[in-house]
């Protein structure tokens, strides 16, 4: 782990301002309740800061990157993705492990890749968009389920990649804390090529019966 020391992250960062804090000579209101007359137009003015927190979030990043050599101005990191034919998709500490066993398919022949997301909100799609146009099919995996549907990254990815003709295939994986292996990913790449998407990976059936 490459950390910053006290000095340096107190160079980078502004001084600390709360802007919300109790204080009886200057009363205000927070989080209060918004009635429908005009709740729909907070709710865009939030909808517009998300939107334009993609710009500031680049800019942050690249100036980090100025000031100590890591570079974080793009909100999704590629892996192995230049000539691949199947890209992964995923987010956080699984990413590690996807590293590993892409490199391991590699030296096996197959053309294997990784995008990482690093901001889910707001949602990179066109980033997304741009970095796997040239894939044949992407295997989404997530370490959440929307119940009733699928894992929120797929559901993101397909909105991104709409219209593309490209596959986004789902897996839902590690849920609570389920280690995963490089065989798993590797397993889950051999049901990427058969067009096998949507499946609880690692699901035990037999304790469901």
């Amino acid at each position: 782990v490459d950390m910053l020391t006290q000095e340096q992250a107190d160079s980078y960062l502004p001084p600390f301002k709360p802007y919300h804090r109790l204080d009886a000579d200057d009363p205000i209101s927070f989080g209060l309740f918004a009635s429908p007359d005009y709740y729909l137009e907070f709710r865009y003015e939030n909808d517009q800061a998300m939107r334009r927190a993609q710009d500031i979030m680049a800019a942050c990043g690249r100036e980090f990157g100025e000031m100590f050599g890591r570079d974080y101005s793009g909100l999704v990191e590629a892996y192995r993705l230049d000539d691949a034919d199947t890209a992964i998709v995923a987010m956080g500490s699984l990413c590690g492990t996807v590293k590993d066993a892409i490199d391991e398919m590699r030296d096996a022949g197959k053309k294997v890749g990784l995008l990482k997301i690093r901001s889910f909100r707001p949602f990179p799609s066109a980033e997304i968009k741009s970095a796997l146009s040239g894939v044949s099919r992407v295997a989404v995996l997530d370490k959440n389920i929307s119940l009733g549907s699928k894992g929120a990254a797929c559901l993101e990815v397909r909105d991104a990649l709409y219209g593309s003709q490209i596959p986004v295939l789902g897996y839902v994986i590690a849920l609570g804390g389920r280690d995963v292996r490089k065989k798993d990913i590797a397993a889950i790449v051999d049901n990427a090529e058969k067009g096998r998407g949507d499946i609880f990976y690692g699901l035990r059936e037999e304790l469901l019966k």
